[in-house]
């Protein structure tokens, strides 16, 4: 009962197959954990993003309601005013053009 050459070739080849089905199977693996890992990483993001744009909404409407109570303008009139004495205030002084000479 002397495994023949053939055999033995067989068994080898058959090895082979199997491990590189192995290595085939864990390089899927590791592409599929990959692109879950991206999967979720986006999920977290948009759950974050959502959650802290209702944060600023929320921020927002204490700040509006606030402003009502303590009878101050809202934030646009303000700016609003605060930009008409910009221009008025910031325009730069103009001399005649004839000047005195020493």
């Amino acid at each position: 009962m002397n495994p023949s050459p053939l055999s033995a070739l067989a068994l080898v080849a058959v090895i082979g197959l199997t491990l590189a089905g192995c290595e085939m199977a864990e390089e899927s693996a590791q592409k599929l954990t990959e692109k879950a890992e991206q999967a979720v990483q986006e999920i977290a993001r948009e759950a974050v993003s959502d959650t802290v744009n209702a944060f600023n909404e929320q921020i927002d409407e204490v700040q509006k309601s606030t402003n009502e109570m303590l009878g101050k303008p809202e934030e646009g009139a303000k700016e609003e005013s605060e930009q008409q004495e910009k221009p008025e205030q910031e325009k730069p002084r103009t001399f005649p053009n004839d000047s005195v000479e020493t």
